[in-house]
């Protein structure tokens, strides 16, 4: 057996482009003990993987050149040489933009795609999801009748952000990039109001859409919007630090004075400032899943995916991800599934 898989060829300078990725076919991997052979049906793609192409100290260590692309997938279990893990069963792993994966059983998650569809396990009852609610809830400590800012609002954490703070009892203020995704963040996420950032004098409409001010902030962006949304916090405001997408490109960062301003603010205003990683806070939420599934049957949440269908769209999926393509979960689905 053969296996298709993309690999990371060269670091971009600035956008990536689909030169930064390559294929290869190699063989299949054959388990050892306590491994499991996945068939992967379905793969995310996720922003975190532009932060992995610099060669820098972060979070998670860089790509290597020549390294195959890692990420979560869905995926049918085809041989097992792990205790309780048969063939035919269904796992979310990280199982890479490749078609066949070799992972240890304790990394993977069984899963039941009859009560979810492969798309959910890897937003609201994933990574995605698990971002969302550890952030605001642990970080973001929502209280009824404050005001919460989602910035990108219309993208797969920020629209589980925003409706959760809702059910637990926020004003919730959204902010994307077109006037389509706003009326989506709206409409069927149950937001207060959305703003399209790329309108002018955005400090003005958020002070009308935020007349008392801002409590928590979940930022996904960075950036500009970071400056004008910070400039509205209330007293003991908190500042949930997800994602700095607006920066992930290279851009060159914010001026001086904008930073001691930033820096002033947090001062007078005693705000609580977190950057987190969902690794961090997993350990934390162990309601996590029963909390977000019962959500899930009970339609409290909508969960919005943007799929694309053929191993050969994996990369394209991704470079529209960076550039603001995608509304809600962006997934690929690479293999039809067979009976368990």
């Amino acid at each position: 057996m053969k296996n298709r898989q993309i690999y990371f060829f060269r670091r971009p300078d600035g956008n990536p482009t689909a030169e930064v990725f390559q294929e290869r076919v190699v063989d299949v991997g054959v388990p050892g003990d306590g491994e499991i052979l996945c068939r992967n049906l379905t793969v995310s793609v996720d922003p975190y993987l532009r932060l992995k192409m610099y060669e820098r100290r972060s979070y998670t260590p860089p790509l290597r050149i020549g390294e195959a692309i890692p990420g979560r997938a869905v995926a049918e279990i085809v041989a097992s040489r792990a205790p309780g893990f048969e063939q035919g069963e269904r796992v979310a792993i990280y199982g890479g933009w490749q078609q066949y994966a070799v992972v240890r059983a304790q990394a993977a998650r069984k899963i039941d795609l009859a009560s979810f569809p492969a798309g959910a396990w890897l937003g609201p009852l994933g990574m995605t999801g698990m971002t969302a609610y550890a952030g605001l809830t642990r970080i973001g400590k929502p209280q009824r009748g404050e005001t919460l800012v989602v910035s990108g609002a219309a993208g797969a954490v920020g629209g589980l952000v925003g409706q959760i703070g809702r059910m637990m009892g926020c004003r919730v203020i959204g902010i994307a990039g077109s006037a389509e995704k706003c009326r989506i963040v709206r409409d069927e996420f149950g937001f207060d109001a959305c703003l399209d950032y790329r309108e002018p004098d955005l400090a003005g409409r958020l002070e009308s859409v935020c007349p008392e001010g801002c409590d928590i902030y979940f930022d996904n962006v960075g950036g500009e919007i970071s400056r004008q949304v910070t400039a509205r916090f209330n007293d003991f405001g908190r500042l949930v630090v997800c994602g700095l997408i607006s920066q992930y490109n290279g851009q060159q960062p914010a001026e001086a004075t904008a930073q001691d301003e930033f820096m002033r603010l947090i001062l007078t205003r005693r705000l609580t400032v977190r950057g987190f990683i969902v690794s961090d806070l997993e350990g934390e939420c162990p309601e996590f899943e029963e909390t977000m599934g019962g959500w899930l049957r009970a339609g409290k949440i909508v969960h919005r995916e943007h799929p694309r269908y053929g191993f050969e769209q994996i990369v394209p999926a991704f470079l529209g991800l960076l550039s603001g393509e995608n509304t809600g979960k962006s997934i690929v689905h690479i293999a039809e599934e067979k009976s368990a």
